[in-house]
Parts: C-alpha cells; sequence; structure tokens
C-alpha cells in the first residue's frame, strides 16, 4: 500500500529501492523524510523485476513538487563498484551492471550498494560524527562501516563481519573459507541448533515446539534457555562467545567510536543479548573506548540509507569529486 502523498517542497527528491528476496520496496525521499511509499511481491524473472522497479520509482515519485534527481538501490547480495557479483534470492549469478540494466526503463542515474550497507546507513544517521561500525543478526550476518555519515565501502564489500573468520577449523561457509562468524552465530545457524536439540530429545520445551509442526527459530532456543535449558544455554554461550570475538576483530580494524548491534535477538533485555554484552566486557581490549549501542528494527531505515547514498554518490558527481 502507498502511502499519502506530501508536497516534497524546494528540497532534493531522491528515489530509494530495497529490492529484497521477497518484496521490492520503493520511497521518494527528501530531507531525510520519506514521503511516499510502496511495496509490491517481487515477480519471479529478471526481466520483470527491472519493469517493476522502474513502475514503482516512477509512480512512486509522480505528483510531487518536482522529479527525483536519482536513485538509490539497495539490494541482497555482492555489490563491487556498481556491479552486483551475484545476488541468488534475486536471480543473479554473475557480474550484472543494474544501472545499465535499469536504463531502457528508468532515465534516472541509479546507485547501487548492498542492502546491509543501505540499512546500515539508515541505522547511523543519528549519529553523524566518527566511525560506527553496524553488526545485523537476521537470517544471516552482515554489516558495514560508516564515517561521518558516509559509508565506508572499500571495494564494496567492506564491513561484511559476517565472513570474520572466528575459527580457522570451523565449519565451512558459504562463501568457501572456514570458520566464519556467520556459520558460527545467525538466526539461521541457531535455528538449526534448536532443531537439532528437538530432534535428539535434548530439550523438552524444543520438542514440544517442533511437534507442532511450525520450524523452530533462534527465539526458541532463547526461550528455551530462559527456562533453564542447559544444553540450549551452553549453544547460546558458545554463540556469544563467537560474537563477542567477532566484536573484539571490530575494534581491532577501524577503533570506531561505536558498534551498533542491529537485530532482535542482539537486544539487551534477551538471553542472547546479556551474554553477547557480557562475554564482551570480559574480553574487550583494555584500550578499547568503542561503546556499544543496539537499535530496534526499521523497516525504512534501508530506503533512508539507499536514498543517502544515492544522494552523496549524485552530489559528488555533479560537482565532479
Amino acid at each position: 500500500m502507498a502511502e499519502l502523498a506530501v508536497d516534497g517542497g524546494h528540497d532534493t527528491i531522491v528515489a530509494a529501492v530495497d529490492w529484497g528476496g521477497t518484496w521490492i520496496r520503493v520511497a521518494a525521499v527528501s530531507g531525510g523524510r520519506i514521503l511516499r511509499k510502496d511495496r509490491r511481491a517481487k515477480p519471479s524473472s529478471l526481466a520483470e523485476q527491472y519493469a517493476t522497479v522502474a513502475d514503482m520509482v516512477l509512480r512512486t515519485t509522480s505528483h510531487l513538487a518536482q522529479p527525483p534527481t536519482a536513485v538509490g538501490v539497495g539490494l541482497a547480495g555482492v555489490v563491487q563498484e556498481g556491479v552486483v557479483g551475484t545476488a541468488h534470492n534475486l536471480g543473479f549469478t554473475d557480474g550484472t551492471d543494474i544501472a545499465a540494466a535499469l536504463r531502457p526503463h528508468l532515465p534516472l542515474p541509479v546507485y547501487l550498494l548492498n542492502d546491509v550497507q543501505a540499512q546500515a546507513l539508515g541505522v547511523a544517521a543519528r549519529w553523524p560524527h566518527g566511525t560506527t561500525a553496524v553488526l545485523t543478526m537476521g537470517t544471516g550476518v552482515g554489516g558495514a562501516v560508516i564515517k561521518d555519515g558516509s559509508l565506508d565501502p572499500g571495494l564494496g564489500g567492506a564491513g561484511d563481519f559476517g565472513h570474520v573468520v572466528i575459527d580457522v577449523d570451523g565449519p565451512r561457509c558459504g562463501c568457501g573459507g572456514t570458520g566464519c562468524l556467520e556459520v558460527l552465530v545467525s538466526g539461521r545457524t541457531l535455528a538449526e541448533a534448536a532443531t537439532a536439540l528437538a530432534e535428539a530429545g535434548s530439550s523438552p520445551l524444543l520438542a514440544e515446539r517442533a511437534r507442532s509442526g511450525r520450524a523452530l527459530h533462534a527465539g526458541d532456543l532463547q526461550d528455551a534457555a530462559q527456562e533453564g535449558d542447559s544444553r540450549a544455554a551452553e549453544i547460546l554461550d558458545r554463540s556469544a562467545i563467537a560474537l563477542s570475538a567477532g566484536l573484539r576483530t571490530i575494534v581491532a580494524t577501524h577503533d570506531p567510536h561505536r558498534i551498533v548491534l542491529a537485530g532482535a535477538r542482539l537486544t539487551p533485555d534477551t538471553w542472547f543479548g546479556r551474554a553477547v554484552r557480557t562475554r564482551w566486557d570480559l574480553i574487550r581490549p583494555h584500550w578499547a573506548r568503542t561503546e556499544l549501542h543496539h537499535v530496534v528494527e526499521d523497516e525504512d531505515a534501508a530506503l533512508l540509507g539507499a536514498a543517502s547514498y544515492a544522494l552523496s554518490k549524485f552530489t559528488a558527481a555533479q560537482s565532479g569529486s
């Protein structure tokens, strides 16, 4: 459902796209505010996706005070210098220039970034100064580094904290490495652990929930630990140790003013969130001045971040810098 349009005044208007595996979300943004937005289910074919994105952008930005100057696109895939290396959930399997593919449908400058980077930019907007490292934990683990309000992408993948190596002899990761943070602690990994405990009969609570027929998730593992299940607590504690080691690596490599944890499983009032903070207090470098924060999930953060990125890139291109 699209929201009621609001006159954008004389501020620059930018279109933002959050291109996910299930939904495509589009917004018109001006002055850091969403003026209008829309959401549609992602079509299956790439040709339909291109046409849908273009149509949504044009419709969402119509009838405003002025047309958009640029489009920022955040999508779930590996993005390097505007080219998507892989985005399996969207159907991209090799290097694809999204801006070029959209050009026949959308006559606007298009700037591309990873969806987690877009979310991180939106989240970090409340800290416009200094270095902010954002670590996200959902189905996987991701992140980004923001310096004075601007994304520091490296060649595209800087801040992908899910692939920091924690255990060189650990399990194989989908990236081809072993012992990455993402395979040791992520929503997917904790859900698999909960299912294994249920199937083994090691956790009465998890076994009971599994018999209901629904798939178990990380929250079930936390509930079991909260109820005194020692096996669930042991798994979460090991995961907290791994995540704290990842935080230590972030501090050692970036020495940021703050690390922002994003994700429902990392809130300070959850079993796992408390365990992470306890472990972090034990292993943090004595010299580290980095603050640890948490932000609640905000579905608009990715749209605002994509818009911010597009505006900064467009402005730089116009000034020739």
